[in-house]
C-alpha cells in the first residue's frame, strides 16, 4: 500500500475546487503558484539550514536503538502544547522541552535490562508529563502505553536497524501504532521518518518522496511568504484565536494545502521534504501573529 501517495491524494482532494459528479468545496486556503515560486528563489539563495548543530554521524548498533526509540517516543507525543491560545502553555512546555523529559525517562533506566527498562521510562515519562502540567496528558499517555503493549516499540526499533527502507518502515509504523495511523495527513509518522534522516543520515530515497509534517507552524510560515492565502474567515478565526474544529473542512484543506505548497518548493528548489521543512521551521518566530488553533494529537 502506498502510504505517501495516498495522502497526498487526499491533500488535492480537499483543494479541487471542480470535481466531477460532486458539490463543490468551499475553499478556505488557496495556493499561489507565483509566491511559491519566489519563495523557492528565495530558499535556493539563502541555503539550506542544519535543524542541528552538526551533520548526521556514523552511530554504534547500540546508539542507533536508543535514537530510534527516542525519536519514537518522541514523535509519539510530539502535539498540542497550548491552552486557550498559543501563548498559554503550562510549564512553558513545547517541543524542546518535550524531549527534556523523554531524555530524563530514558536516562532514569539505563542500569535495568533493555525490555524492562524501555517500560519503566514510559511509565515515569507519563509522571513526569503529569507534573509538567502538558495538556492532553489522557491522550499522551494512551500513546505512550501503546509503545510498550507487547514490546511492540523494541520489536518495530530492530526492524527498522535492519530493513533501513524508508516506505516499508514508514508502513510498519502505521501498521503498528494506531496513534500515528489515527492523523488522516500522517505528520507525526513523517516527523518520525525526517528526525532519523536528520540524525542518522537514512531514508534519503524516501525523503524524495515523502510529504511534510503539517503542523501549526509550516502553514503559518507559508502563509507568512504568501505561498498559501487565507479566506477571510480563516484569517480572522486565526488572528482573533478562535478554535477550529480538528477534521473540519477548515482544518483539513489548511493541512491540505501545507503539503501540496511544501511539494511544489520540493520540485522547484530539488530540496528534499526534510530540507523544506527545517528551512520554514527554523524561521517559525519571523511572523508577528498567531498560528491557527485546533485541538487535536496530530500536530
Amino acid at each position: 500500500m502506498d502510504l505517501v501517495k495516498g495522502v497526498y491524494d487526499i491533500a488535492e482532494e480537499f483543494l479541487t475546487q471542480h470535481r466531477e459528479n460532486k458539490t463543490p468545496l468551499r475553499q478556505n486556503v488557496e495556493l499561489d503558484n507565483s509566491e511559491i515560486e519566489l519563495l523557492a528563489k528565495q530558499m535556493m539563495e539563502e541555503g539550506k539550514v542544519n535543524f542541528y548543530d552538526k551533520e548526521p554521524q556514523e552511530a554504534s548498533e547500540k546508539n542507533e536503538l536508543v535514537i530510534i526509540l527516542r525519536e519514537l517516543v518522541a514523535s509519539s507525543i510530539n502535539y498540542c502544547y497550548w491552552y486557550g491560545a498559543s501563548t498559554i502553555r503550562p510549564m512553558n512546555s513545547n517541543s524542546n522541552s518535550l524531549y527534556e523529559l523523554v531524555d530524563i525517562a530514558l536516562e532514569n533506566s539505563v542500569n535495568r535490562p533493555m525490555n524492562s527498562s524501555f517500560a519503566y521510562s514510559v511509565k515515569y515519562l507519563i509522571e513526569l508529563l503529569s507534573l509538567y502540567r502538558y495538556p492532553l496528558i489522557e491522550e499522551r499517555k494512551r500513546h505512550l502505553l501503546e509503545l510498550i503493549e507487547d514490546e511492540k516499540a523494541l520489536t518495530f526499533a530492530r526492524y527498522v536497524m535492519i530493513g533501513r527502507k524508508g516506505s516499508k518502515i514508514f508502513e510498519e509504523l502505521v501498521r503498528n501504532f494506531q496513534g500515528f495511523a489515527s492523523d488522516i495527513f500522517l505528520k507525526r509518522a513523517s516527523l518520525f521518518m525526517i528526525q532519523l534522516y536528520r540524525q542518522l543520515g537514512w531514508f534519503d530515497d524516501f525523503m524524495q518522496e515523502l510529504f511534510v509534517p503539517a503542523d501549526y507552524q509550516v502553514p503559518k510560515m507559508l502563509n507568512h511568504f504568501n505561498a498559501i492565502r487565507y479566506s477571510t474567515n480563516l484569517e480572522y478565526k486565526i488572528q482573533e484565536g478562535k478554535l477550529i474544529e480538528k477534521g473540519s473542512l477548515m482544518e483539513c484543506q489548511l493541512r491540505a494545502a501545507t503539503i501540496i505548497a511544501c511539494r511544489k518548493l520540493c520540485d522547484l528548489t530539488g530540496w528534499n521534504i526534510a530540507d523544506v521543512d527545517t528551512w520554514l521551521w527554523t524561521k517559525r518566530k519571523l511572523p508577528i501573529g498567531n498560528f491557527h488553533l485546533t485541538i487535536t494529537t496530530d500536530y
